[in-house]
């Protein structure tokens, strides 16, 4: 593989590119699972592997360090695969290709990067590897499937673990400890039906693309939701003229979609009338959303003879049904101004020959009003007779600054960087609710690399913070 980064004196540099070349998507970590149990055999390091392949590697106390408590580092080894349209790409078997832009940035070409959790995992391999820190007895925990809602870890045993102290690098800028993060449902919704074919019928193909996007913590932003928009374009049509619903398909998970595709069965002399309706619409949506999603745009195609379509029963339900769902904020923060607390994400919907469904996602920092936003999701289900699962339910957390981690944390920050620690709260789960939902003695602290555009093909990692944050990490562990 060709490396781009400077990797002198910075192992954690090389082995992020090493894990780079490896296909790590959600629910396919085996390759990476495998990958980092090699990594601990030859270094002569105890571990274990688990059913979802999470992963823990044991590093002994450096000498001094014995009576030290035990702490933990965690991350997950799972990314988004996300590649432009018009990449062709293949993640399956294809290393990211990386590259370094001239403002000091790692990006990939066409795609994600895999900075979210790759820092996580070559920070933790560098510190397995390196004989010449000094630190406690570390337990290194490298967790799987953890962007599509927290299923890897929802399968790991805590009794295994001794950690007091725990570093969590999870997040996306430098210089903050994380003390609110949000709870949520993975939820999915699904109506099961019998295609009909419907005599003399045209085929319209409604597409909304082009929207800005954005990792779903971000709904502050209150940004354009595809989905939403093409179900909104769909439902005054059938208010103008008849009509049956044969697909709907688009988002990506953990993103405000950006694109999505109705194709709907029509008699071809109410063609005009709906694409009339249509560009109407869409007009109206981002005439709305003219500050956030200003490039937003509606494809119109046809083709003469329908595809089987859904039942006008089923047509309706769903339409209705995804038209009422709320998706978006909810509330936010009075004590982190403008901090969304609560919101729905409607992330993405697929059909197929006998089914249509949705990923959905009530999500908040507050558990009893997560599990309230969930019961509301499933009370509008019963109502239309459409399936309701839950997935799994994963929890947030609230923690308070000034524990004694987190002051090693803030003074090591200041002596390195001039700045003091930031408190931040977010709006996303990540592992840390679990494990203080099942370790709470543990103190823990939130240390990452700066990084944007999580999740989609924009995705870039400051190099220099690359750097920075693995010092500060480094330095902590020694005065721990």
């Amino acid at each position: 593989m060709k490396y781009v980064l400077d990797h002198t004196d910075k192992p954690y540099a090389k082995l992020f590119e090493d894990i780079s070349a490896i296909p790590r998507g959600s629910f396919k970590e085996e390759k990476i699972a495998d990958f980092v149990c090699s990594f601990a055999e030859n270094l002569g390091l105890e571990y274990t592997r688990d059913s979802a392949n999470n992963v823990v590697v044991r590093k002994p106390a450096t000498p001094g360090y014995e009576a030290h408590e035990v702490v933990m580092l965690q991350g997950h080894m799972d990314m988004i695969w996300n590649k432009r349209p018009d990449s062709t790409f293949d993640f399956e078997h294809e290393g990211i290709k990386l590259k370094v832009t001239d403002d000091g940035y790692l990006m990939a070409e066409e795609t994600t990067c895999g900075s979210d959790d790759g820092v996580a995992v070559a920070y933790m391999l560098a510190i397995l590897q390196d004989k010449s820190l000094k630190h406690p007895e570390l337990e290194c925990v490298f967790t799987t499937a953890e962007e599509p809602g927290l299923y890897g870890v929802q399968k790991f045993d805590c009794s295994q673990l001794k950690a007091r102290k725990y570093v969590s690098m999870d997040g996306n800028l430098e210089g903050t400890s994380l003390l609110i993060a949000a709870g949520a449902a993975n939820a999915r919704f699904t109506k099961r039906f019998q295609r009909e074919v419907l005599k003399d019928a045209a085929e319209l193909a409604i597409q909304v693309h082009g929207l800005t996007g954005a990792h779903v913590q971000f709904q502050e932003r209150q940004l354009a939701n595809a989905i939403k928009t093409v179900v909104r374009i769909v439902y005054y049509i059938r208010k103008e003229v008849p009509c049956r619903l044969i697909s709907l398909n688009g988002g990506s998970q953990t993103t405000i979609p950006v694109d999505c595709t109705a194709r709907i069965a029509l008699a071809l002399e109410h063609m005009d009338k709906a694409r009339e309706v249509a560009q109407r619409v869409l007009e109206e949506v981002k005439f709305e959303h003219k500050e956030s999603d200003p490039n937003m745009t509606l494809s119109l195609s046809e083709k003469a003879h329908a595809s089987p379509a859904m039942p006008e029963d089923v047509t309706d339900k769903v339409v209705t049904l995804l038209r009422l769902l709320p998706a978006g904020l909810v509330d936010t923060s009075l004590v982190f101004p403008g901090l969304p607390i609560s919101s729905f994400s409607l992330e993405t919907i697929e059909t197929t020959d006998s089914s249509i469904g949705w990923f959905y996602r009530p999500t908040s920092a507050i558990t009893s009003k997560m599990l309230d936003m969930d019961e509301q999701s499933r009370l509008l289900a019963q109502l239309f007779d459409v399936e309701y699962h839950v997935e799994n339910y994963f929890y947030g957390h609230n923690v308070e600054a000034g524990t004694p981690l987190y002051n090693v944390f803030d003074q090591v920050w200041f002596e390195q960087n001039g700045e003091h620690i930031r408190p931040i709260g977010a709006h996303y789960g990540n592992e840390i609710g679990f494990f203080l939902r099942n370790m709470p003695w543990l103190d823990m602290i939130l240390l990452v690399a700066t990084h944007y555009q999580a999740h989609t093909p924009d995705e870039k990692l400051d190099i220099a913070s690359f750097d920075r944050c693995y010092r500060c990490l480094v330095e902590i562990l020694r005065r721990v």
